[in-house]
Order: C-alpha cells, then sequence, then structure tokens
C-alpha cells in the first residue's frame, strides 16, 4: 500500500515498486500480504559479526546518552513485531542498513515517529551494529 501511494519514497522504490505496485487491486495486496504473513521466519545471517554484540545491545537498552529508547520497547523482545510494527528480526542486513539511512535522511514518511528521529541520530556505525544483530535473529 505503501508503494501505491507513494510513501515508501526513497530512490529504488520509485525505481522500482511504483510501477509494480500501481495496478494493484486492495484485494491483491491483501492476498499479497496474506501470503507473505503465512511464510516462516528465517534468519539472513548476512551481517557483520563483529557488530553484533554492540548491536544487541543497541537494540536491547537503547542509547540513553542520546535520548534513544530500546527497540525492543516496540518490535518485541525477538524484534518479531507488535501488532502495527513491523518484525525486524532475520530481515537482510543490506535492507536493514538502508532503510535506517533512508529514515534518517527523510525518506518515507510513512514510517512515522519515533523512526525518522531515531534514525537521524545514529552514526554509521550504530546503524552497521543494528542492521548486523538484526539479520542473524531468527
Amino acid at each position: 500500500m505503501d508503494f501505491h501511494a507513494h510513501t515508501r519514497d526513497n530512490p529504488l522504490s520509485r525505481q522500482y515498486m511504483w510501477g509494480a505496485a500501481a495496478n494493484l487491486t486492495p484485494q491483491a495486496v491483501r492476498n499479497l500480504s496474506t501470503y507473505f504473513a503465512t511464510l516462516p521466519p528465517k534468519a539472513a545471517n548476512d551481517g557483520n559479526r563483529e557488530f553484533v554484540a554492540t548491536g544487541q545491545t543497541i537494540y536491547q537498552e537503547g542509547l540513553p546518552d542520546d535520548n534513544i529508547v530500546a527497540c525492543v520497547v516496540c518490535h518485541g523482545p525477538n524484534a518479531e513485531g507488535v501488532r502495527q510494527i513491523p518484525r525486524l528480526g532475520g530481515l537482510q542486513y543490506t535492507y536493514l542498513k538502508r532503510r535506517l539511512e533512508q529514515w534518517g535522511k527523510g525518506y518515507h514518511a510513512g514510517a512515522g515517529p519515533p523512526m525518522p528521529d531515531i534514525s537521524s541520530k545514529l552514526s554509521p556505525d550504530q546503524i552497521e551494529a543494528l542492521a548486523s544483530y538484526l539479520s542473524f535473529i531468527r
């Protein structure tokens, strides 16, 4: 729905997904969403293992000195997602890294608070650590 509504506005979404989603009916979107929801979670296991411990600390404890709440509060103890808040566990490292970087730059207005604010405060090393850690969660 975000691709169709153009709220996923980063360059790759514009280039590839806006056209792919343009002709999807609301029922087709529901059908695709239902299908994807049935797939069992599987870890991508493609992050940098050297950063996993740091990423886990950020995920579990946040960054109090930077006023960044722990990711676990919204995304759950195993990054499984809660209601409308998406699953992060096991997603591909490059996808997670790119999304955090893009939100920090102001892309995807649909992400809503607090993600753009949080992402804009993360350093490249902190993004690397979070994306690495999350890619190994199942």
